[in-house]
């Protein structure tokens, strides 16, 4: 592996530190001793983490907590009782069952949730390759549906930008910047170097998911007085949602002023920009290819994100229909998911620290503990104890949360450590892509499973999912990854991002 910028020091090698801090608190570097070396700042980073407390709180409030229930009440507004297609669909009714035409099709009321969901993410994979007054009338309640659609698609599009940025500020770091010298100077090892990006990596990525998920908190607490204020009403709700997009675009203006532009090399001339994307994905599944760690990890990933995101959408449903909890009950359970994410993901990074574990060990412990929630769900056959009594569905939440926040931060700063430098956004849109190519699945298949056989089956999926691709994790060899994807980094270091 080749590094720019070796200087020889007379006198045998010494430790320096080649950075100092300003009164404003924003790190220089001393250029002099590496003039090519950028080093971050600490507005810069405060813009990288603004993004994810803009857009966060739709995800936490809007997709996660009240749009499956506004759809869902929508739907049974205008449904019909599933046994007698000639009575309206009665929701208080405890484990209610209506249907509501769609076109030809007659659709269970929580399927019919679970499909705009699947569509919207099928969506979001096509788009990283290339409620007002109106949903009050019942024969218009598909426009809510196809909102949810059109506004996850760009939420979704978004974050393959917003992750693209971690290796690359994680690089310019400046405990990493000065570990690489360090190994210049001989002081320290390449491995301490990969040690310390690592922890940067996963510092920088759980304070961009703890801060997220804490504005998530704020605004679902906000949405949860408002529905409490107007009688927990379906549109109390929408205005809930509402006030989450007028956060994500005030809070994003803090993102566009201080976030530093993304390198990269600028494209080619004459580029047809529709097909682009298309024909370079091509390319990228071929380089990734290339890369067997990478791909190893890319497959599981596949697997891992849909099992994850499904298990939040049936515990939503199952509150909702066999619990008969309250549209402000709902909400509580919103807001103890997302905080205990919050703690979750410094607990995470704390248990990691204490026991010296990697990414991917911390991963897989995560991924293990994961599927004991739908286990439990499962375990309520029975009739004695899993998700039986209401009085259970709390301490769930608190565990799930616990598990949440971290599991997504540690999956996506390890892939980040298999990527090459330079090609940030160009793998990441692939993570984007492998992460919504399954997540449209497991929607999909549960809504089936809901509208022809009891909820409590539809997580037999999610746990599938958590537990199928553990194997292949473990069987990622990280520092070749790494190694894998320097080298391929210098190889094609002068490529020309243009097809």
């Amino acid at each position: 592996m080749q590094v720019n910028n070796h200087r020889q020091l007379g006198g045998g090698a010494q430790q320096v530190h080649p950075y100092q801090e300003k009164n404003d608190l924003e790190t220089v570097y001393d250029f002099d001793k590496e003039p090519d070396q950028k080093v971050l700042t600490k507005s810069e980073i405060r813009g990288w983490l603004a993004y994810a407390a803009a857009a966060e709180p739709y995800s936490v409030v809007c997709m996660s907590t009240l749009a499956p229930i506004v759809l869902e009440a929508l739907s049974s507004g205008y449904g019909w009782q599933t046994d007698n297609k000639n009575l309206r669909c009665d929701t208080t009714m405890t484990d209610y069952k209506c249907v509501v035409k769609v076109g030809s099709l007659w659709l269970d009321t929580a399927s019919f949730s679970l499909y705009c969901i699947s569509i919207s993410v099928f969506l979001q994979a096509l788009v990283f390759i290339s409620l007002g007054a109106l949903a009050d009338h019942g024969s218009l309640f598909w426009l809510a549906g196809l909102l949810t659609i059109v506004s996850n698609v760009a939420f979704g599009a978004s974050w393959v930008f917003y992750y693209a940025f971690i290796p690359t500020l994680a690089h310019d770091h400046v405990q990493v910047v000065e570990a690489r010298r360090n190994v210049l100077l001989e002081v320290e090892t390449w491995s301490d170097y990969y040690f310390i990006k690592d922890r940067v990596s996963n510092s920088l990525s759980s304070h961009s998911m703890a801060l997220g998920y804490g504005s998530g908190v704020t605004m679902l607490i906000i949405a949860a007085g408002i529905a409490l204020a107007m009688g927990q009403t379906t549109y109390s709700l929408q205005i809930g949602i509402a006030l989450t997009g007028f956060w994500w675009f005030g809070v994003s203006f803090f993102t566009m002023k201080y976030l530093p532009p993304q390198p990269g090399v600028p494209l080619a001339e004459n580029v047809n920009l529709f097909l682009y994307s298309w024909r370079r994905l091509g390319k990228t599944l071929y380089k990734a290819s290339l890369l067997k760690e990478t791909f190893k990890y890319l497959i599981s990933w596949f697997i891992l994100s849909d099992g994850s995101s499904t298990i939040v959408y049936l515990a939503v449903f199952m509150g909702r229909k066999k619990f008969m909890l309250s549209n402000t009950q709902l909400m509580v359970g919103g807001i103890i998911i997302p905080f205990c994410a919050l703690i979750g993901t410094y607990l995470w990074l704390s248990i990691q620290r204490k026991l010296n574990l990697t990414s991917k060990q911390t991963l897989l412990c995560i991924s293990i503990a994961f599927a004991v929630v739908p286990i439990y769900a499962l375990i309520g056959f029975s009739g004695v104890f899993g998700l039986v009594y209401q009085a259970e569905v709390w301490p769930c939440l608190v565990y799930f949360g616990l598990m949440l926040g971290a599991f997504q931060s540690f999956s996506r700063v390890m892939y980040a450590s298999l990527i090459p430098r330079g090609k940030e956004a160009e793998f990441f849109s692939l993570y984007g892509i492998t992460d919504k190519s399954s997540s449209w699945l497991g929607p999909l298949i549960t809504g089936t499973i809901v509208q022809n056989y009891d909820m409590r089956w539809a997580f037999l999926f999610p746990l599938s999912m958590m537990v199928l691709p553990l194997a292949l994790v473990a069987w990622v060899d990280v520092e070749k990854g790494i190694e894998d994807a320097e080298r391929f980094s210098e190889e094609h270091t002068d490529e020309k991002d243009g097809l």
